[in-house]
Formats: C-alpha cells, structure tokens, sequence
C-alpha cells in the first residue's frame, strides 16, 4: 500500500500574491522616517561662515578652475534660518552672460549669479573623484 502525499500551498488554494504592492505602505513610511531624519540631522549642523570674498578674487578663482578643470567648493551668501547653506562642490563649465554655468557632483547643471558667491575655494581632486589619499 503506497501513500500519497499531497502538498497543498497557497497557489494551490488559489491566493494570489500581490508582489510588491503588500509592501509599498512600509517602506514608505519607512522612507518618509528616513527622510526626517535626514533633514533633521542637516539641520543640527551649524555651519560658520567663511572670509567673505571680494568680486575679483571669486573671479580669479573661478578662471583658474575653469582652465584647470579643477573641482571647486563654494558657500552661498544666503541664510536659511540663520545659518548658511552647506558647500557645493563643483565644476566650472562657463558662464552665459552675467550667470556662472556650474556642474554639480551628479551631474546637475545649475547657473548662479557671481554675486550669491561668498566664499569660493579649489576642491580637492581625490575628494571629488572619491579618491583615497595617504593620509586617509
């Protein structure tokens, strides 16, 4: 006498599993608490603002970055509740008459008005290419 096992399992007992869709209500509740997070911890830092340069030497700064193709970082002469942005490292692609034609790290292209530049400096080129140095 043989026995016969039967196995039953949910696509036998017709459920239809909806995939992904069971779990889109947890991760974006998820994905919105990471979000808070987030911006919470941005907000935390407090960051100072640096030597407030003068139209020329941005000017000087942002041709010798232009013909190096040097990275540069930049902190913004705007207040977000009382405190500065944080830097954007960028690449120098031009300028279009009184705009400054930016390359942000992916890949964004932004234009800014000289006069919004508070301070700018030459970025390191490891850092920019995620580079690791001796030092590090």
């Amino acid at each position: 006498m043989t026995e016969e096992v039967i196995l039953l399992n949910p696509d036998k007992l017709g459920y239809v599993d909806r995939g992904k869709m069971k779990w889109l209500g947890m991760m974006l509740s998820d994905h919105t608490e990471a979000l808070k997070k987030m911006k919470a911890e941005d907000q935390q830092v407090d960051i100072p603002p640096k030597e407030e340069m003068t139209i020329e030497r941005i000017s000087t700064t942002l041709y010798e970055a232009y013909v190096t193709k040097s990275p540069v970082s930049i902190q913004a002469n705007v207040l977000r509740d009382g405190q500065y942005y944080p830097d954007v490292e960028c690449l120098v692609m031009g300028y279009l008459g009184e705009k400054i034609i930016l390359q942000l790290k992916d890949g964004r292209i932004k234009r800014v008005n000289i006069e919004l530049i508070r301070h700018i400096e030459l970025y390191n080129v490891l850092k920019w290419h995620n580079k690791r140095t001796k030092s590090e």
